[in-house]
């Protein structure tokens, strides 16, 4: 292998193992995926272009049989290791998930799987999945399966044989899907950059910039650079991805146009790292021994790192691990991953012999097969011990009493008002809003709910209690997108397609008002203003009085506006807590005060400047005598740490209900 692509691919992995452990001052580490698909796109190119300038077409079953050879088994290693993590370190909460990500890890469709659950209210607060990063070999794994046919169909087949080179009909090919991509990347990274960054469509164009120099590679070599340029282009490429690893955050829209930078540095070193001088600085630089060690053993490290950093924080209790303790975890990844690559990686990864098709396809199935086998009895194995070991199963040694909860922890993720995820009409004359109708669908009273994922939250109530006084019920929500005029972040993202979606809300319901207008959100901690974020105490006045701001537009035709009390803010995962501790519920439970202080500020700071707008406040009923219970009774209150479970929600229909009645016209 080239000493400049084994290098590239140790700065690759460590980019991203470093930026995973949360070292300082590398927060734009993530960029060392796109090296890896550059990479990928590069030298998956040149072994196709090769066999059909040696053979004239290509044997796909042999090209798809080394690629199982090198990737499977290593990967099914790592599924069992991760169900071995799962079982013995990881709240029961999460087994059902860790199934549900090797089932999809196996179709190898994982990173579609975690776009979706970006875009989930709850699962925006769910640890990460110890399967996290398969990911980008999902990506990596979708376009091995499919460039590969397409580049058949346009170089190999008849009708396209005499019309021109096969080189060039591959960077036609590769140039107008790289072209699009880009173009969708760029769109989708400032839309929905949590989705973005995940799905397939928005990385293409990174395997199709390696595809593109890969066919055009013999016409740079027939020109080769000087020692010179080579040796300016291998240290420009590389300064401008260790840069982008520097200068680009959490923040930055990507991959989108600022992929651009580290990608188009990881085409210079390709193109400089084989002519740059024999002996010299630079090419000593790009063949030394721990780089080209790093380069053999890149894959099966990234396999095993991100388990085992969800392991070791597993094991401390935290949400995060130290930066110190993260480089603690990934040197001792260093010998699993060699043992992995010794002992699984390596014996399967030799070369493929040609044989005939038949031959050859019966050798496909062995690694299929055994990799497909490693994730069914992975799945198999979790499902079993939530069903056995877990609490509610068969052999579980958690006591009767204590396992009577509900909903219960393994679940209580999927404890929501089912109507909103399942998909509302369209709001009368707006584009991107959705409402969903309950209670009394017939009554005369219309009470319209505003807001993010707790306004979704409060539904079940809402709705029950309309459903006893007559009240008719809309819920126009959007997931983490207050009822406040500010551009709230959502996880590492500006949203500002909530400033769009609230306008619309604002102008329908002032053109069709309501009888009473009821917002419920969480105040967010960080606000996208002016292009920077603003955090926490200094966002608290910005959020205020964008909830003001909201206020004042949705009472402008006269409908009373009142807004439900923000719930408390649990420090741990409430359900999370309660399966580790069934016998002991109450040690989930948190002090008012502390919980509240998490919440309260900002809608406070907005009630003293609308004294107008009515408070719905079950804060008692939720923390009786100052306390915030995980469990009340054997209803499990939280379906996170923040959003109250479905169950506990109807619990709160009776009060909520005679709350709202006391403001709605003839007190009804």
């Amino acid at each position: 292998m080239r000493a400049d692509i084994q290098t590239l691919r140790a700065v690759a992995v460590a980019l991203v193992l470093l930026w995973h452990a949360g070292l300082p001052g590398l927060a734009g580490g993530y960029v060392g995926v796109d090296v890896f698909l550059v990479v990928s796109g590069f030298l998956m190119t040149r072994i196709l272009l090769a066999e059909i300038t040696e053979h004239g077409r290509l044997d796909l079953p042999r090209f798809y049989l080394r690629r199982a050879r090198r990737l499977l088994p290593a990967a099914g290693a790592t599924v069992l290791g991760v169900v071995l993590i799962t079982l013995t370190l990881l709240p029961s909460t999460r087994w059902r998930d860790v199934a549900g990500d090797i089932a999809a890890s196996a179709v190898y469709l994982v990173n579609w799987r975690f776009a979706e659950r970006s875009v989930d209210y709850l699962a925006a607060d769910a640890a990460p999945s110890p399967l996290q990063h398969f990911w980008s070999l999902a990506v990596e794994e979708q376009f091995y399966l499919v460039w590969p046919v397409v580049l058949a169909l346009a170089v190999v087949s008849p009708v396209r044989r005499g019309r021109g080179s096969a080189a060039a009909r591959v960077a036609l090919v590769a140039g107008v899907a790289g072209t699009l991509s880009l173009a969708w990347s760029a769109w989708l990274s400032q839309a929905d950059p949590g989705r973005a960054y995940l799905v397939t469509t928005t990385r293409v164009w990174e395997l199709a910039l390696g595809a593109v120099l890969a066919a055009l590679w013999p016409r740079w070599v027939a020109r080769r650079p000087g020692p010179r340029a080579a040796a300016v282009l291998v240290l420009a490429g590389l300064a401008a991805v260790l840069g982008s690893a520097v200068v680009l955050d959490a923040q930055t829209a990507f991959p989108g146009t600022a992929a651009l930078v580290p990608t188009l540095g990881t085409v210079g070193v390709l193109l400089g790292g084989p002519f740059v001088r024999p002996g010299g600085v630079v090419e000593r630089g790009l063949d030394l021994r721990p780089a080209r060690w790093l380069g053999d053993v890149s894959y099966s490290l990234y396999l095993w790192h991100w388990p085992l950093l969800v392991a070791a924080t597993a094991v401390v209790g935290a949400e995060t691990l130290p930066w110190a303790v993260g480089l603690l975890v990934l040197t001792l990844t260093l010998p699993v991953a060699w043992l992995s690559y010794r002992f699984v990686e390596a014996p399967f990864g030799g070369r493929v012999a040609r044989a005939p098709v038949r031959a050859t396809a019966r050798a496909l199935l062995r690694p299929v097969t055994g990799y497909a086998v490693s994730c069914a009895a992975g799945v198999g194995a979790v499902l079993v011990a939530l069903g056995t070991l877990a609490p509610g199963g068969v052999a579980s040694r958690v006591p009767a009493q204590a396992q009577q909860v509900s909903p219960a922890p393994e679940v209580a993720r999927d404890d929501v008002y089912a109507p909103f995820y399942d998909g509302c009409a369209g709001l009368a004359g707006t584009e991107r809003a959705t409402v969903c109708v309950d209670g009394d669908v017939d009554g005369d009273t219309r009470v319209v709910l505003v807001g993010d994922s707790h306004a979704v939250m409060w539904m079940p109530a809402l709705a029950a209690a309309g459903a006893q006084r007559g009240w008719r019920v809309e819920l126009v929500a959007r997931t983490s997108c207050p009822a406040a005029d500010v551009i709230p972040m959502a996880g590492t993202d500006p949203r500002e397609d909530c400033l769009d979606w609230l306008g619309e809300v604002t102008e329908a319901l002032a053109a069709d008002p309501p009888d009473a207008v009821v917002t419920a959100q969480v105040p967010i901690p960080r606000l996208w203003v002016d292009g920077e974020v603003v955090r926490s105490d200094d966002g608290h006045p910005l959020m205020a009085a964008g909830m003001v701001r909201t206020w004042e537009r949705l009472g402008a035709a006269g409908a009373p506006v009142l807004t439900v009390a923000p719930t408390p803010r649990m420090g741990a995962d409430p359900p999370e807590c309660v399966a580790e501790h069934r016998d002991d519920p109450v040690s989930c439970g948190e002090p008012l005060e502390e919980a509240l202080a998490r919440t309260w500020a900002p809608v406070g700071l907005a009630l003293e400047q609308a004294p107008e707008v009515g408070l719905l406040d079950l804060t008692d009923e939720l923390c009786p005598d100052g306390w915030c219970p995980a469990v009340d009774g054997s209803t499990l209150v939280w379906a996170d740490g923040n959003h109250l479970s479905r169950t506990r929600s109807l619990e709160l229909a009776s009060p909520l209900g005679e709350a709202l009645s006391a403001s709605l016209p003839g007190r009804r």
